[in-house]
């Protein structure tokens, strides 16, 4: 009777053994590739097959200077400046998109138009104007398609202002190729008027051929009011000054 029991025991111990070896093959969770080796649940195959749905994340764009990427930053209501690289398509042409760089001076190479200046337009102003240049002289309908590929980090100095008076930050203030510096903006970059400017008479002189001009912009009423067209946009040379007030009122 011992010995039948050591016999069962040792028979019962022997089968477990086995079971378990047979066991520790790849879990069904678990995916095999066509090399053989075990992933995790969810991961992507190597071979084409696509990881569940919901299981991982997609790394699409992801990396560096990704397509995801770089759509995530291109805002498409930017105004153009110099460096931006966009594609350009006349559909009539049926030669798809064509890529090309904003110029240094904000020009855009369109043939058979040559140079279209676009620095300072949304891509939607852009494609107006190249479309009624296009029908001007050489198509009855011209179906301009303009969109942006990547954003210049690179600013392209255009010229400079010179401010003086009752703004905070005297001095030379640069210009950036392809976006319009307007008298408001140009005062708001200086750190904005000290307390005792007087905003309502503020003095914008440019030099027009051999003469000079100075004109007399009342600058408190475009940054409370917002009127655009009333606030001039300043070419390089010009000065500003923001005369003192001795009474307050």
């Amino acid at each position: 009777m011992t010995k039948t029991l050591r016999f069962a025991t040792v028979l019962a111990v022997f089968l477990t053994a086995e079971m378990v070896g047979r066991g520790q093959g790849v879990p069904r969770a678990q995916a095999v590739s066509p090399g053989g080796s075990a992933q995790a649940p969810g991961a992507a195959s190597t071979f084409g097959s696509q990881p569940s749905i919901g299981t991982q994340p997609s790394t699409f764009g992801s990396q560096p200077g990704g397509f995801g990427e770089r759509m995530a930053v291109v805002d498409p209501d930017k105004k153009l400046s110099a460096g931006d690289q966009v594609t350009v398509e006349i559909v009539e042409d049926n030669e798809g998109g064509l890529p090309r760089v904003v110029t240094a001076t904000g020009d855009l190479d369109v043939f058979p138009l040559g140079r279209v200046h676009v620095g300072g337009k949304t891509t939607t102003e852009a494609s107006v104007e190249i479309k009624r240049r296009l029908e001007a002289d050489y198509y009855y309908h011209a179906t301009v398609r303009l969109s942006i590929d990547a954003v210049s980090r690179i600013m392209v100095k255009s010229g400079s202002i010179y401010l003086s008076g009752e703004v905070r930050q005297v001095g030379l203030e640069e210009m950036i190729a392809g976006e319009p510096l307007t008298l408001s903006h140009a005062i708001l970059k200086a750190g904005a008027f000290t307390e005792w400017a007087d905003q309502k008479k503020v003095k914008v002189t440019r030099k027009v051929g051999t003469e000079t001009q100075t004109s007399v912009y009342n600058v408190k009423h475009i940054i409370e009011t917002g009127d655009i067209n009333a606030d001039p946009v300043l070419q390089d040379g010009d000065r500003i000054f923001v005369p003192k007030v001795w009474i307050k009122y």
